[in-house]
């Protein structure tokens, strides 16, 4: 009983924190997003953050949040996105 209790609060804190995690990887997504329609951009930096996003995007629904959101966190600190 304590071995089925242990593995499904393992199961219920692994999911709560991939939610979380996944949440965090939209929220990064939209704010990336927002400095794109701005249109505050020139060219080159369009389109090096367009690939930042659409990495991040494909990272993030491939499961592998932590990269997804290490790509958002390198977008974020090169264009000063909050």
């Amino acid at each position: 009983m304590k071995k089925l209790f242990a593995a499904a609060f393992l199961v219920a804190l692994t999911t709560s924190g991939n939610a979380a995690t996944a949440g965090q990887c939209q929220d990064d997504v939209a704010k990336i997003d927002a400095l794109l329609t701005a249109n505050s951009l020139d060219t080159e930096q369009r389109a090096q953050l367009e690939d930042m996003r659409n990495q991040a995007v494909q990272l993030c629904g491939a499961g592998n949040e932590e990269e997804g959101l290490a790509v958002t966190a390198e977008a974020k600190a090169t264009f000063n996105i909050e």
